[in-house]
């Protein structure tokens, strides 16, 4: 019994400090280290999205709106092997769209939400009948050519809510749901 206690003893004392090096890092190298990450994209755009995904761990710090979850799911993880961020051991109910580790997902609870409903400012059809919105708050979306669900919008654009879900989908009123990229 004693040589039980012994051991698990050891093993704590062995565990616990290399469990707390990681907490050690700040918002602010999550953040270089993340968009760092991003530097593998080649599209501007994208990588722009990244970008600015990769800086949720100051937007968190400062109490700011976090970032869209389709920007936050383009940070790529960190390679196997790589210190995990300070961010990874926090408890988060906010939008992190990413792809967690497994040691993220074992010390995170991620809840994937949509973003806040806006109103269309405007939309179009592509002689395929493929739309692009733009909504309120300057997003341009547009929706996936192998979506095969058709929008037959007639009314003014304003009178349309929209909703960008995660996995980039956007809900059109209370059932309408398309497949889209944002391009804007």
């Amino acid at each position: 019994m004693n040589s039980r206690f012994t051991c698990l003893a050891a093993l704590a004392m062995i565990a616990l400090p290399a469990l707390a090096i990681p907490a050690l890092a700040g918002p602010r190298d999550d953040v270089k280290a993340g968009a760092a990450r991003c530097d593998g994209i080649t599209d501007d755009r994208t990588w722009l999205d990244c970008y600015y995904g990769a800086a949720q761990p100051m937007r968190a710090q400062l109490g700011l709106a976090p970032a869209p979850g389709t920007q936050q799911a383009l940070v790529p993880a960190p390679k196997l092997g790589a210190a995990a961020p300070a961010a990874a051991f926090q408890i988060s109910n906010s939008d992190t769209s990413g792809r967690p580790g497994f040691f993220g997902r074992l010390f995170t609870h991620t809840v994937m939400k949509p973003e806040p409903p806006t109103r269309m400012a405007s939309y179009s059809f592509d002689k395929s009948g493929y739309f692009t919105v733009t909504l309120a708050n300057g997003e341009i979306w547009k929706q996936n050519t192998t979506d095969a669900v058709q929008a037959k919008w007639r009314a003014q654009p304003a009178s349309y809510i929209v909703t960008i879900l995660p996995g980039s989908k956007m809900k059109v009123g209370s059932h309408e749901t398309y497949e889209v990229e944002r391009i804007l």
